[in-house]
């Protein structure tokens, strides 16, 4: 290390005045002890370091699992492993995520996430796409889907490929010159993380019916559902992971049959919302008035989820159901209830845009401080999903188109997917 820099004691010196103008990146390593400095000036002679391992790499991220992976049976037949990452680009860098592998106990590749498909599972906290730029952090949403042979793996791990560029004008990427300390382009292995032990609970449907839509489902789309990450307490946390807004089409596919701002407008108002387990209520709220749809007013945390109820059923297992009707709920706080129990009717109170049910499990009794649990209903039936041909309420009077070659059937046991149009007998 001496012959780059000369002795130890000049290592901070020669390094400001090699670094400092032609390589910006440098500038924040200059402060460093002489120790550090020492090491990063002698990379990337990485086969003569003693300071890391072979399987130790200057990974520019920080990588850290988003709550424990827990297995649910899709609707398409396959198990679904729906997780997320938080990322963090600790680096002077600018760092794009090239390519995610999650490998198993024994190393096997599970599923492979490239840039395309990354575009769209990162959620950026400011900013968008695969690149990070110096501090900044995002949400990686990942759904790992295996065939219902394959054993479930104990643990999952992910390979990252990465790339490291310099700010160049306007804040765009430049290549790194030849000789950086770092590599530009580089892989590594991100710690381990036990599945949950936790199986998805089997619940009755919350609602009766033909035609009801599955918006926002799990789990290969990253829905505004998986999107929404909550920092509570200083801690991420993803209660919508499993999450659905269930909304319904009338006899002829239409979801909305009139006027878009009238309530009543919308074939899913007022339909009676039933219990999904016995268990008993340990939240309420129910003071949240109609919003006039695709105009929400007044949306405050303590009211997000409009008139709300949470049923506790069964330790560490809870049901939430959101946006009911002013003065419908039929339940109070400390009330034990029966599977398939009215406890309210559909609204469009709260963050919503257009009546519909929010309907998720997670593992806390606070719909914003907890994390989102996987559940199967006992039955239904498919009619197939969604094609996603206009935008919402684009033209009230044109009905939806429907793929019934896709998840169309009898489904026991499994977990509606994201736009599935399901009946409940």
């Amino acid at each position: 290390m001496s012959n780059r820099c000369g002795d130890a004691n000049t290592v901070r010196e020669c390094m400001a005045r090699r670094h400092d103008k032609e390589n910006p990146m440098w500038r924040p390593f200059l402060h460093c002890g002489i120790l550090a400095c020492a090491i990063f000036a002698s990379l990337p002679a990485a086969a003569n370091a003693q300071s890391l391992k072979n399987d130790e790499v200057l990974s520019s991220i920080i990588l850290q699992p988003v709550g424990v992976p827990a297995p649910v049976l899709g609707a398409d037949g396959r198990m679904h492993l729906a997780y997320e990452l938080l990322a963090v680009n600790a680096s002077p860098s600018l760092v794009t995520l090239d390519r995610i592998e999650a490998l198993d106990q024994a190393g096997a590749v599970l599923a492979t996430f490239n840039q395309r498909t990354l575009d769209q599972d990162i959620v950026q906290f400011a900013g968008k796409g695969t690149t990070l730029a110096p501090g900044a952090g995002a949400m990686v949403a990942l759904d790992i889907a295996l065939p219902p042979y394959r054993p479930l793996p104990k643990t999952i791990a992910e390979r990252v490929s990465a790339t490291r560029a310099r700010i160049g004008p306007g804040g765009k990427p430049v290549p790194l010159e030849p000789g950086s300390p770092v590599p530009a382009h580089y892989v590594f292995t991100g710690a381990s993380v036990a599945l949950s032990p936790m199986r998805a609970l089997t619940v009755e449907p919350p609602l009766r019916g033909k035609n009801w839509v599955a918006g926002g489902g799990c789990c290969e789309t990253v829905t505004p559902h998986r999107a929404t990450g909550l920092v509570v307490n200083g801690k991420l946390v993803v209660g919508q992971r499993f999450a659905i807004d269930w909304y319904q089409l009338d006899a002829h596919d239409r979801d909305v049959t009139g006027d878009p701002s009238r309530l009543s407008s919308y074939p899913s108002f007022g339909a009676s919302v039933h219990s999904a387990t016995d268990g008993v209520v340990v939240n309420l709220y129910d003071r949240a008035l109609e919003q006039v749809p695709g105009h929400p007013k007044g949306v405050k945390a303590e009211n997000i989820g409009g008139n709300m109820v949470v049923v506790k059923a069964r330790p560490g297992i809870f049901a939430f159901y959101g946006h009911m009707q002013p003065g419908s709920l039929t339940i109070k706080l400390g009330d034990h209830v029966r599977v398939g129990q009215v406890i309210g009717l559909l609204g469009n109170t709260g963050n919503s845009t257009a009546p519909h049910l929010h309907f998720q499990l997670m593992d806390g009794p606070s719909p914003l401080n907890a994390s989102g649990l996987p559940f199967v209903f006992t039955h239904f039936s498919s009619r197939g999903t969604l094609v996603q041909d206009r935008e919402p309420m684009s033209d009230p009077s044109r009905p939806v188109t429907i793929d019934k070659n896709r998840l169309a059937g009898i489904h026991i046991q499994q977990m509606p997917l994201n736009d599935e149009v399901v009946d409940f007998d």
